[in-house]
């Protein structure tokens, strides 16, 4: 975690795992030397590395024009160069093993982008790019498997800061159409958000599912919902034809 100040929660849930299976460390995946430290200490103690779960991220409203690039930018530097940090950290150990398993947590948002949450969705959107293009080299190559997971909202501090903050709030600032629209569109959506939020530990059931699984799927929808709404766009949930791409005959382009 970026803060081990904020680690007492932490520290009650590991109960009697703490400092035995369970391990906390700072990290911040947009400051290398931090990466660094926890991946040396893993392999200094274990030797190996088996499993890394990307999963730091924020989100925020943007509504298209409404943020600085600066803004944006930092969005991005942890949401997705945070991923290629840690994932470029720990392959060396992988790839010297022949073996490993690399979660990358999405969103349906990387499916389906969200309005008024356009950097975030683009952030998802890289991440879902990202892990297809590396996918097949890292499992062809390396015995690596890379798995996406994709999300609607849960139940965490992040989904109650987003959706509990009133919009009218969070778009004070906005001009007259845009704030309407925001709050016209998103305050219906958090009323009912309950009916589709998951908890957290149903997610990290599924990271368990994935980790274990002799043959894991490249997407995870986490819930019928959600897969329901990627059929809408992909014609097959779990992507795994993708992972065929570097055996596909030449006479394709990749676009089409």
């Amino acid at each position: 975690m970026r803060n081990l100040k904020s680690k007492s929660n932490l520290d009650k849930e590991a109960g009697n795992t703490l400092n035995k299976t369970l391990f906390i460390r700072e990290l911040d995946v947009t400051k290398d030397p931090t990466i660094k430290s926890v991946v040396d200490e893993i392999l200094r103690d274990n030797g190996r590395i088996d499993v890394l779960i990307n999963n730091a991220g924020y989100m925020s409203l943007d509504a298209i024009d409404q943020k600085s690039l600066e803004w944006c930018q930092g969005m991005m530097d942890t949401n997705y160069w945070g991923v290629v940090r840690t994932t470029n950290a720990v392959l060396p150990a992988m790839k010297k093993q022949m073996s490993g398993r690399i979660i990358n947590v999405s969103s349906i948002a990387g499916v389906l982008a969200l309005p008024f949450y356009a950097t975030y969705s683009a952030t998802k959107f890289a991440i879902e790019g990202y892990s297809e293009s590396i996918a097949p080299v890292l499992r062809d190559g390396y015995n690596i498997r890379v798995s996406m997971v994709e999300p609607g909202p849960v139940k965490t501090e992040l989904t109650n800061m987003v959706f509990g903050t009133p919009f009218e709030e969070q778009a004070k600032d906005f001009d007259p159409i845009l704030r309407d629209l925001v709050v016209t569109n998103l305050k219906p959506k958090a009323a009912g958000l309950s009916s589709v939020l998951q908890g957290a530990d149903e997610i990290a059931k599924l990271h368990m599912d994935i980790i274990l699984s002799d043959n894991p799927h490249l997407r995870y929808q986490t819930s019928e919902n959600l897969t329901k709404r990627a059929v809408m766009k992909l014609r097959d949930p779990t992507t795994d034809f993708l992972l065929d791409m570097l055996k596909q005959s030449g006479n394709a382009s990749p676009a089409e």
